[in-house]
Protein backbone atom coordinates (compact mmCIF):
# COMPACT_ATOMS: atom_id res chain seq x y z
CA UNK A 1 0.00 0.00 0.00
CA UNK A 2 0.98 3.37 -0.65
CA UNK A 3 2.24 5.68 2.11
CA UNK A 4 -0.62 8.32 2.28
CA UNK A 5 1.95 10.70 3.70
CA UNK A 6 3.70 10.49 0.08
CA UNK A 7 6.23 13.72 -1.29
CA UNK A 8 3.89 15.88 -1.53
CA UNK A 9 2.64 15.76 1.57
CA UNK A 10 5.77 16.07 3.12
CA UNK A 11 6.83 19.39 0.51
CA UNK A 12 3.32 21.04 1.60
CA UNK A 13 3.99 20.41 5.26
CA UNK A 14 7.75 22.28 4.64
CA UNK A 15 5.96 25.01 2.73
CA UNK A 16 3.65 25.69 5.16
CA UNK A 17 5.79 25.58 8.38
CA UNK A 18 5.92 28.47 10.85
CA UNK A 19 9.56 27.82 11.21
CA UNK A 20 12.16 28.98 8.19
CA UNK A 21 13.58 25.56 7.10
CA UNK A 22 16.68 25.38 4.73
CA UNK A 23 18.37 21.86 3.40
CA UNK A 24 21.44 21.74 2.39
CA UNK A 25 23.33 19.07 0.60
CA UNK A 26 26.94 18.13 1.95
CA UNK A 27 29.12 20.42 0.44
CA UNK A 28 26.92 23.18 2.00
CA UNK A 29 24.51 24.10 -0.63
CA UNK A 30 21.26 25.32 -0.34
CA UNK A 31 18.73 23.02 -2.05
CA UNK A 32 15.34 24.49 -0.41
CA UNK A 33 14.35 27.46 0.99
CA UNK A 34 11.02 27.57 2.49
CA UNK A 35 8.18 30.29 2.30
CA UNK A 36 9.09 31.33 6.66
CA UNK A 37 12.76 31.06 5.44
CA UNK A 38 12.13 33.83 3.09
CA UNK A 39 10.00 35.82 5.79
CA UNK A 40 13.07 35.85 8.35
CA UNK A 41 15.77 36.21 6.19
CA UNK A 42 14.58 38.40 3.42
CA UNK A 43 16.15 36.24 0.26
CA UNK A 44 13.39 34.90 -1.89
CA UNK A 45 14.37 31.19 -2.93
CA UNK A 46 15.65 31.77 -6.06
CA UNK A 47 18.22 34.21 -4.52
CA UNK A 48 19.67 31.56 -2.50
CA UNK A 49 19.41 28.16 -4.26
CA UNK A 50 23.06 26.47 -4.75
CA UNK A 51 24.45 29.22 -2.60
CA UNK A 52 27.25 27.81 -0.13
CA UNK A 53 25.17 28.32 3.44
CA UNK A 54 27.50 30.02 5.31
CA UNK A 55 27.71 32.81 2.57
CA UNK A 56 24.38 33.69 3.26
CA UNK A 57 23.07 32.99 6.83
CA UNK A 58 25.70 33.45 9.83
CA UNK A 59 26.74 37.00 10.77
CA UNK A 60 30.15 38.03 9.67
CA UNK A 61 32.40 37.15 12.85
CA UNK A 62 30.74 33.76 13.07
CA UNK A 63 31.34 32.16 9.32
CA UNK A 64 34.99 31.19 9.92
CA UNK A 65 33.73 29.37 13.06
CA UNK A 66 30.95 28.36 10.99
CA UNK A 67 32.90 27.00 8.05
CA UNK A 68 35.52 24.87 10.48
CA UNK A 69 32.50 23.25 11.85
CA UNK A 70 31.08 22.29 8.41
CA UNK A 71 34.40 20.70 7.41
CA UNK A 72 33.93 18.19 10.39
CA UNK A 73 30.57 17.24 9.20
CA UNK A 74 31.11 16.99 5.86
CA UNK A 75 34.22 14.34 6.40
CA UNK A 76 32.12 12.61 9.22
CA UNK A 77 28.27 12.86 7.96
CA UNK A 78 27.80 13.77 12.03
CA UNK A 79 29.27 16.28 14.62
CA UNK A 80 27.96 17.91 18.00
CA UNK A 81 25.11 19.69 16.60
CA UNK A 82 23.39 17.51 14.84
CA UNK A 83 20.17 16.79 16.70
CA UNK A 84 20.68 19.37 19.23
CA UNK A 85 18.63 23.42 19.91
CA UNK A 86 21.23 25.79 19.39
CA UNK A 87 20.97 29.78 19.48
CA UNK A 88 22.39 31.51 17.16
CA UNK A 89 22.65 34.94 15.42
CA UNK A 90 21.77 34.79 11.52
CA UNK A 91 22.10 38.09 9.12
CA UNK A 92 19.07 38.81 6.90
CA UNK A 93 19.99 40.54 3.28
CA UNK A 94 19.38 44.16 4.44
CA UNK A 95 22.18 43.43 7.09
CA UNK A 96 19.98 43.08 10.06
CA UNK A 97 20.78 40.74 12.99
CA UNK A 98 18.72 38.28 13.87
CA UNK A 99 18.72 35.84 16.74
CA UNK A 100 17.32 32.70 16.22
CA UNK A 101 16.45 29.03 17.82
CA UNK A 102 18.56 26.63 15.83
CA UNK A 103 17.70 22.98 15.22
CA UNK A 104 20.17 20.59 12.74
CA UNK A 105 19.52 17.26 11.50
CA UNK A 106 20.58 14.72 8.40
CA UNK A 107 18.58 12.37 6.70
CA UNK A 108 20.00 10.03 3.54
CA UNK A 109 18.01 10.20 0.76
CA UNK A 110 18.83 8.01 -2.20
CA UNK A 111 22.55 7.42 -0.78
CA UNK A 112 23.07 11.26 -0.54
CA UNK A 113 23.50 12.71 2.29
CA UNK A 114 21.85 16.23 3.09
CA UNK A 115 21.35 18.10 5.89
CA UNK A 116 18.16 20.40 7.26
CA UNK A 117 17.72 23.33 9.78
CA UNK A 118 14.70 24.18 11.48
CA UNK A 119 15.15 27.97 12.48
CA UNK A 120 12.61 30.29 14.49
CA UNK A 121 13.08 33.95 14.96
CA UNK A 122 13.49 34.71 18.88
CA UNK A 123 14.87 37.86 18.32
CA UNK A 124 11.66 39.47 20.17
CA UNK A 125 12.35 36.77 23.28
CA UNK A 126 16.18 38.30 23.67
CA UNK A 127 15.43 41.28 23.52
CA UNK A 128 13.27 41.11 26.31
CA UNK A 129 15.86 39.05 28.43
CA UNK A 130 18.75 42.15 27.38
CA UNK A 131 16.14 44.14 29.41
CA UNK A 132 15.35 42.11 32.13
CA UNK A 133 18.87 41.93 33.00
CA UNK A 134 19.69 45.67 31.84
CA UNK A 135 17.07 46.51 34.54
CA UNK A 136 18.48 44.18 37.62
CA UNK A 137 21.80 45.72 37.60
CA UNK A 138 20.80 49.47 36.40
CA UNK A 139 19.99 51.99 38.68
CA UNK A 140 16.98 52.85 36.66
CA UNK A 141 16.68 56.98 37.48
CA UNK A 142 20.94 57.58 36.82
CA UNK A 143 21.45 54.72 34.27
CA UNK A 144 24.42 54.10 36.50
CA UNK A 145 25.42 50.44 37.73
CA UNK A 146 23.13 49.70 41.24
CA UNK A 147 24.36 48.21 44.48
CA UNK A 148 23.57 44.87 43.35
CA UNK A 149 26.20 45.02 39.88
CA UNK A 150 28.66 47.00 42.28
CA UNK A 151 28.88 44.16 45.05
CA UNK A 152 29.48 41.39 42.49
CA UNK A 153 32.02 43.74 40.30
CA UNK A 154 33.97 44.80 43.33
CA UNK A 155 33.88 41.62 44.84
CA UNK A 156 35.33 40.27 41.97
CA UNK A 157 38.19 43.19 41.75
CA UNK A 158 38.61 42.51 45.76
CA UNK A 159 39.52 38.79 45.19
CA UNK A 160 41.85 39.79 42.02
CA UNK A 161 43.83 41.90 43.94
CA UNK A 162 43.81 39.88 46.88
CA UNK A 163 45.48 36.76 44.53
CA UNK A 164 47.51 38.86 42.58
CA UNK A 165 48.52 41.30 44.88
CA UNK A 166 47.68 44.33 43.35
CA UNK A 167 46.61 48.10 44.70
CA UNK A 168 42.81 48.65 44.99
CA UNK A 169 40.99 51.51 46.12
CA UNK A 170 37.19 52.70 46.67
CA UNK A 171 36.17 56.52 46.51
CA UNK A 172 32.25 56.65 48.54
CA UNK A 173 30.89 59.97 47.36
CA UNK A 174 27.65 61.47 49.05
CA UNK A 175 26.05 64.78 48.12
CA UNK A 176 25.49 67.75 50.61
CA UNK A 177 22.78 68.77 52.09
CA UNK A 178 20.83 66.27 49.56
CA UNK A 179 17.26 66.54 51.77
CA UNK A 180 17.67 71.03 51.75
CA UNK A 181 17.92 70.15 47.78
CA UNK A 182 14.60 67.89 47.89
CA UNK A 183 13.07 70.87 50.16
CA UNK A 184 13.57 74.08 48.22
CA UNK A 185 13.87 72.52 44.73
CA UNK A 186 11.04 69.49 44.65
CA UNK A 187 11.89 66.24 44.27
CA UNK A 188 11.94 66.69 40.31
CA UNK A 189 14.94 68.78 41.17
CA UNK A 190 16.43 65.95 43.15
CA UNK A 191 16.02 63.94 40.71
CA UNK A 192 17.66 66.42 38.15
CA UNK A 193 20.27 66.60 40.41
CA UNK A 194 21.20 63.05 40.85
CA UNK A 195 21.43 62.61 37.42
CA UNK A 196 23.31 65.65 36.41
CA UNK A 197 25.86 64.60 38.95
CA UNK A 198 26.07 61.07 37.95
CA UNK A 199 26.55 62.17 34.07
CA UNK A 200 29.47 64.54 35.56
CA UNK A 201 31.21 61.84 37.72
CA UNK A 202 30.79 59.29 34.71
CA UNK A 203 32.39 61.58 32.26
CA UNK A 204 35.57 62.22 34.55
CA UNK A 205 36.31 58.94 35.52
CA UNK A 206 38.61 55.84 33.86
CA UNK A 207 36.85 53.38 31.67
CA UNK A 208 38.46 50.70 34.08
CA UNK A 209 36.59 52.51 36.98
CA UNK A 210 33.31 51.00 38.68
CA UNK A 211 30.35 54.08 39.34
CA UNK A 212 27.74 53.01 41.10
CA UNK A 213 24.96 54.45 42.88
CA UNK A 214 24.53 52.53 46.49
CA UNK A 215 21.58 54.45 48.22
CA UNK A 216 19.89 58.20 48.00
CA UNK A 217 22.83 60.20 47.44
CA UNK A 218 25.71 57.82 48.06
CA UNK A 219 27.59 56.64 45.34
CA UNK A 220 31.03 54.75 45.03
CA UNK A 221 33.79 54.12 42.94
CA UNK A 222 35.77 50.80 43.06
CA UNK A 223 39.22 51.65 41.33
CA UNK A 224 41.33 48.30 40.43
CA UNK A 225 45.25 48.67 40.43
CA UNK A 226 45.12 52.27 41.77
CA UNK A 227 47.18 53.05 44.75
CA UNK A 228 45.97 55.60 47.37
CA UNK A 229 47.71 58.39 46.42
CA UNK A 230 46.51 58.33 43.17
CA UNK A 231 42.59 57.33 44.35
CA UNK A 232 43.03 60.93 47.01
CA UNK A 233 43.73 62.61 44.01
CA UNK A 234 41.04 61.73 41.47
CA UNK A 235 39.03 61.94 44.72
CA UNK A 236 39.69 65.73 44.70
CA UNK A 237 39.13 66.31 41.16
CA UNK A 238 35.70 64.68 41.18
CA UNK A 239 35.04 67.22 44.32
CA UNK A 240 36.06 70.60 42.40
CA UNK A 241 34.20 69.05 39.24
CA UNK A 242 30.72 68.66 41.23
CA UNK A 243 31.49 71.86 42.92
CA UNK A 244 31.50 73.73 39.26
CA UNK A 245 29.03 71.81 38.26
CA UNK A 246 25.55 73.96 37.45
CA UNK A 247 22.14 71.94 38.06
CA UNK A 248 19.30 72.97 35.67
CA UNK A 249 16.25 72.50 36.11
CA UNK A 250 12.69 74.18 33.74
CA UNK A 251 12.17 76.57 36.78
CA UNK A 252 15.83 77.24 38.22
CA UNK A 253 19.91 76.23 38.12
CA UNK A 254 21.86 75.55 41.65
CA UNK A 255 24.85 74.55 42.80
CA UNK A 256 25.95 71.30 44.75
CA UNK A 257 28.39 69.61 46.80
CA UNK A 258 29.76 66.52 47.61
CA UNK A 259 32.06 64.93 50.81
CA UNK A 260 34.48 62.10 49.92
CA UNK A 261 36.19 59.40 51.56
CA UNK A 262 38.98 57.18 50.08
CA UNK A 263 40.31 53.75 51.35
CA UNK A 264 42.61 51.46 49.96
CA UNK A 265 42.97 47.33 50.51
CA UNK A 266 45.41 46.63 53.11
CA UNK A 267 47.62 43.36 54.17
CA UNK A 268 45.03 41.88 56.52
CA UNK A 269 41.55 42.43 54.69
CA UNK A 270 39.55 39.45 54.18
CA UNK A 271 37.01 40.90 52.42
CA UNK A 272 36.11 43.56 50.37
CA UNK A 273 33.61 45.01 53.66
CA UNK A 274 37.13 45.42 55.26
CA UNK A 275 37.59 48.82 52.49
CA UNK A 276 34.31 49.79 52.61
CA UNK A 277 34.15 50.01 56.59
CA UNK A 278 37.25 52.17 56.06
CA UNK A 279 36.44 54.51 53.42
CA UNK A 280 32.83 54.99 55.10
CA UNK A 281 34.57 56.08 58.16
CA UNK A 282 36.48 58.08 56.30
CA UNK A 283 33.37 59.69 54.45
CA UNK A 284 31.86 60.05 57.96
CA UNK A 285 34.61 62.73 59.17
CA UNK A 286 34.46 64.86 55.62
CA UNK A 287 30.96 65.43 56.53
CA UNK A 288 31.97 66.28 60.50
CA UNK A 289 34.86 68.26 59.10
CA UNK A 290 32.40 71.07 57.32
CA UNK A 291 31.84 68.80 53.58
CA UNK A 292 32.71 69.23 50.68
CA UNK A 293 36.19 67.31 51.12
CA UNK A 294 38.22 64.72 50.55
CA UNK A 295 39.29 62.24 54.09
CA UNK A 296 42.10 59.55 53.23
CA UNK A 297 41.34 56.49 55.45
Amino acid sequence: MKNELDNDVYRSIVEQSIDAVVIINRSGDIVSWNPSAERLFGYRSEEVLGKYIHDILPTNEHRKKANESFKKFQHKGDGPLVGKMLQVRGVTKSGKEVHVQFSFSTVQVNGELYAFGFLRDISDLIHLQEKLISQSITDELTGIPNLRYYRERANTSFYLSSKNNEDLSLIMLDIDFFKKINDQYGHQGGDIALQAFASNISKNIRAEDLFARIGGEEFVIALPKTPIETAVTIAEELRAATEQLVIKTPDTAFQLTVSIGVASIEPGDSSLEDIQNRCDNALYQAKNAGRNCVVKA
